[in-house]
């Protein structure tokens, strides 16, 4: 029995590509490089911000240039990072679910620490037990320290947790946590693309789904 559910943010939680669009394109044109579509931001998103705007940069540049971008990437998207983002349609429901199951819920996420907790709290106040985001210290995804940081905050063991996400950086960050996993798609990665990564990964379309998979396999 699972006691413990983590959810990446980015794409799981909430739609955040439109924010991040904005504010990627914003240091672009600072920077007087192309802009960038929508298209091309969402498949850029899953290493973080730093990752992100590098994706989004022209073919040459330099480390300085990536560090400047970077920098007015970040400004912009720490006043801007609510100006679009909403949840996805279910995702309250299946939270407020799963609380009322007796599951601990969790936040593992490459989003900046600050942002991250100020998002949930305005969207998710009080259904979290904790939000681990980018933070001094602590490698991102795919690595595993921030479901270690969460296992060892509540003392649980590996077979205690799920981990729930929509890229590969999440699924490959599941596989080096030695977790259990689900990956949906309703978010940043669509159902043909994840056929194209792995034919044999079973995905979930909606929260419904989730919530069914999670209520007959892990409780």
């Amino acid at each position: 029995m699972k006691k413990m559910i983590v959810f990446d943010l980015d794409g799981t939680l909430l739609d955040t590509l439109e924010d991040l669009k904005n504010s990627v394109n914003h240091a672009l044109n600072a920077k007087k490089y192309p802009i960038r579509s929508l298209e091309h931001v969402r498949k850029s998103i899953g290493n973080g911000v730093s990752k992100l705007v590098e994706r989004c940069l022209p073919v040459s540049y330099t480390k300085e240039e990536h560090q400047e971008a970077l920098n007015i990437f970040t400004d912009h998207y720490q006043v801007h990072a609510f100006d679009n983002t909403k949840p996805y349609d279910g995702v309250l429901e299946l939270l407020t679910k799963l609380k009322k199951d007796g599951f601990l819920l969790a936040v593992a996420t490459n989003k900046i620490q600050s942002v991250a907790e100020r998002l949930i709290h305005l969207f998710y106040p009080g259904l979290f037990d904790i939000v681990v985001g980018d933070q001094e210290g602590l490698k991102k995804k795919p690595e595993p320290d921030m479901i270690n940081l969460i296992r060892r905050k509540f003392s649980l063991k590996e077979e205690d947790c799920l981990y729930i996400g929509d890229t590969e950086v999440d699924r490959q960050t599941a596989l080096n946590s030695h977790v259990d996993y689900l990956i949906e798609t309703y978010g940043y990665r669509t159902k043909e693309e994840w056929e194209k990564i792995d034919d044999k990964q079973k995905t979930f379309p909606n929260t419904e789904s989730l919530y069914h998979e999670i209520k007959e396999n892990f409780k």
